[in-house]
């Protein structure tokens, strides 16, 4: 139970890190300034917030009694040690549904974080005159579509909905452990 509630303390520390850059973008981030202190508090924010599903993997690799070393945990690797035992691990699918779906908002951040941190900066459009002034958009960086709303609204949701994500997904997950439904057979 040690391991749970280490892993568990883990993801929540990933959200409280998301939520501690994306206040300092409310706070110290002049509108549509593009300077470094924005572009590093937009990376690190998007690294925080896919770091949260990471280190919740690990969480499922517990409940789903894998068995995987910390280093070897993986979406894939935990799906393929479930398939060996024909379990299926609803909370699983669901996240995995969510990453392979080009519209969701984490698949979005994933590409975004991934863009960022590989490739090129966070894809961003600044407005300057008329009703949207100073205000700055972010950008699919596949298909260089503009994301509704500002950043920080873009970001705020995304906190939010991988805050409710987590609850969730942890909840049934925990609940699956403690009835064993995914006890390891091997």
């Amino acid at each position: 139970m040690k391991d749970i509630e280490n892993a568990q303390y883990r993801t929540d520390s990933k959200l409280r890190y998301a939520e501690l850059h994306l206040e300092e973008l409310h706070t110290h981030v002049r509108k549509g300034s593009g300077d470094d202190f924005e572009r590093s508090h937009q990376e690190v924010f998007l690294y925080q917030l896919v770091g949260v599903r990471d280190a919740f993997l690990q969480e499922l690799n517990l409940y789903c009694c894998c068995r995987l070393e910390l280093h070897k945990v993986s979406l894939s690797r935990i799906r393929q040690s479930l398939s060996k035992r024909g379990v299926h691990c609803r909370e699983l699918a669901v996240l995995s549904g969510l990453e392979k779906d080009p519209g969701s908002w984490l698949n979005v951040a994933k590409e975004m974080r991934d863009h960022s941190t590989h490739r090129r900066g966070v894809p961003r459009v600044f407005n300057i005159g008329g009703d949207e002034d100073g205000k700055v958009t972010l950008q699919d960086p596949r298909t260089k579509d503009r994301l509704t709303g500002d950043q920080i609204q873009v970001f705020d949701s995304w906190l939010k909905e991988m805050r409710q994500l987590i609850s969730a997904l942890r909840s049934s997950a925990f609940r699956a452990y403690q009835s064993k439904k995914y006890v390891n057979t091997e």
